[in-house]
């Protein structure tokens, strides 16, 4: 080595020295110190030989541990008590795999381990448990018949008390990391996951009452954009929602259309099928919607969101001020909710829509409603159905009684594969298998259909809408790849595959979707929900009429 290179080798080291010096040496706030301490807990949790086996009450070892926080001052101060903390479990037996090829790894992110690169043995030990292969199934059960993640040995921390810090950072790092392990579609999330610990560790840390304590789980549920992610405590109900009026509401664009009204009110306050609303205390529609329903319910996407409009009249207020038109007037009602109960004595808007479960429309276009139908009608429905235009299935439910195949044998010429999953690998967290089947004993759940050549030839108009969700959404994607089939409507609800639950250390639940789903195509479904060729422009003044159906039968009747 000559005399330059050796310089610039020696100041390159000087300048790592210093680096770590000084990183080492930085005063540390109490969020970051609760931040790495949960990051390098959860690690352990699911990543670690001897605690996967359940060995350890893991919970109890966070509590045990998180008051040696208070003395910390310096980040070489932390770098020690996590090395002290991984060192005081068993080491047990590692078996480090970095093989990544053929697996799903839109979900790994172990950068935050690179924060300790300058304390080498803690580094080694934490990239070590990151890829780890040894690990059992105590907190992600491993079931013989299906991949759907279980998590049978989360029941809860008996001693679990809201009012001690220290337990409601229990739970909030007990519900990230079995996110940031096991749930498949974190990367869909619209904020970091990482980057969301800073907000809630101060939020969890500063709640004042149950009442915080439950609004900002809430809050922190909200950010898997997930629709099946719902959440809604008995101390939320009672603080946002002591008063509901007894009338209903459905959200058209940025409107209220009010759908059934008791007499009472109808007399009292001159409240009218039909009004709409479009300001509530003073604030547009699309206010209350962020206000009041947003930062408490999870959604995958806002189509969703309007699903729940009656939340926006729902007050903790006694008095309700509602802007309403009707008959190109502005009229102003200002309801006192205190004395008004809902009876059942209330007009209600009859729809446009067939309420049979199958039927023959005007022009020879056959309707079949998916909500209650059973196996048995789909056959005699499409006896019928031989000689029709067009049919129309309609999707705006959740059906109950028929079999996927069932419908399929129906549609397809030939078998056909209709959705593709990523499915949780229990001893690789963050990572994920291609298109395996959530119930093994169903040999391909995800091809449906026969060799059928009396198949239905005719259009087939799928009605889908924001209550479309989940197995109707499954069911809605295999209805989709029938050769003539048209898809019209809204967004869907963006969640349909099967649900994951998961006990916190309150003992309370929480719900998300347990597979990744994406078309044959690699198109992704979650979140977005169903691909729509015609979308549906509802109008308020034309809501009577169903606006789906409409343009159902105009597409049929279209020579193209």
């Amino acid at each position: 080595m000559n005399s330059k290179s050796f310089l610039m080798t020696a100041l390159l080291i000087l300048c790592f020295i210093a680096d770590a010096s000084t990183q080492t040496k930085q005063s540390l706030s109490e969020t970051e110190k609760i931040k790495q301490f949960g990051l390098v807990w959860g690690l352990i949790k699911y990543h670690h030989p001897q605690v996967s086996k359940g060995n350890y009450d893991w919970d109890n070892v966070f509590i045990e541990n998180f008051s040696k926080l208070d003395n910390i001052k310096i980040q070489a101060e932390l770098n020690q008590l996590l090395l002290d903390f991984v060192n005081s479990v068993d080491p047990g037996k590692i078996k480090v795999s970095t093989n990544l090829y053929d697996f799903f790894t839109k979900n790994y992110d172990y950068k935050w381990i690179e924060k300790y690169k300058f304390s080498p043995d803690l580094y080694s030990h934490l990239s070590n448990l990151r890829d780890n292969t040894n690990i059992k199934s105590h907190y992600i059960t491993r079931h013989t018949f299906s991949s759907i993640p279980s998590f049978d040995n989360e029941n809860g921390f008996d001693s679990f008390n809201y009012t001690l810090k220290s337990h409601r950072l229990l739970s909030l790092f007990s519900f990230w990391n079995v996110i940031q392990y096991y749930y498949v579609n974190k990367y869909l999330i619209d904020k970091n996951w990482l980057d969301i610990l800073d907000e809630f560790i101060v939020k969890f840390s500063d709640c004042k009452s149950k009442f915080d304590y439950e609004k900002t789980k809430a809050n922190l549920f909200t950010h898997l954009n997930d629709s099946h992610s719902f959440y809604y405590s008995q101390e939320l109900s009672d603080s946002l929602m002591t008063y509901k009026p007894p009338f209903g509401v459905n959200m058209i664009n940025d409107t209220l259309v009010i759908s059934f009204v008791t007499k009472t009110l109808e007399e009292k306050y001159d409240l009218k099928l039909g009004d709409l609303i479009f300001e509530v205390d003073g604030k547009s529609i699309h206010a209350n919607l962020n206000e009041k329903v947003k930062p408490f319910l999870s959604s995958s996407n806002d189509t969703y969101l309007k699903k729940w409009a009656n939340w926006i009249i729902f007050s903790n207020k006694v008095n309700l001020e509602l802007s309403i038109k009707r008959d190109n007037q502005i009229l102003k009602a200002s309801l006192n909710l205190d004395n008004l109960s809902r009876t059942n004595e209330y007009s209600a808007l009859k729809s446009s829509t067939p309420t049979e479960k199958w039927k023959i429309l005007k022009g020879n276009i056959g309707y079949l409603n998916l909500k209650t139908i059973s196996n048995d009608d789909l056959k005699n429905a499409f006896k019928c159905f031989s000689s029709t235009k067009g049919i129309i299935i309609d999707l705006r439910n959740y059906p109950r009684n028929i079999y996927l195949n069932t419908l399929a044998k129906h549609l397809y010429p030939k078998k056909k594969k209709f959705i593709q999953t990523i499915s949780p690998i229990p001893n690789r967290p963050s990572l994920a298998h291609y298109d395996k089947a959530p119930l093994k004993i169903i040999k391909n759940p995800f091809i449906a259909g026969s060799k059928n050549p009396k198949y239905y030839k005719g259009k087939v108009l799928l009605l889908v809408n924001k209550t479309t969700m989940s197995q109707a959404e499954y069911i809605g994607m295999a209805i989709q790849v029938s050769p003539n089939c048209i898809t019209v409507g809204e967004n869907t609800a963006g969640a349909q595959m099967n649900v994951a639950s998961f006990i916190l250390p309150d003992k309370s639940e929480i719900n998300f979707t347990s597979l990744g789903a994406f078309y044959p195509d690699g198109t992704e479904a979650q979140r977005i929900g169903l691909k729509i060729d015609y979308y549906v422009k509802e109008t308020t003044s034309n809501f009577l009429r169903d606006q789906y159906l409409l343009k159902g039968i105009e597409l049929i009747n279209s020579p193209h």
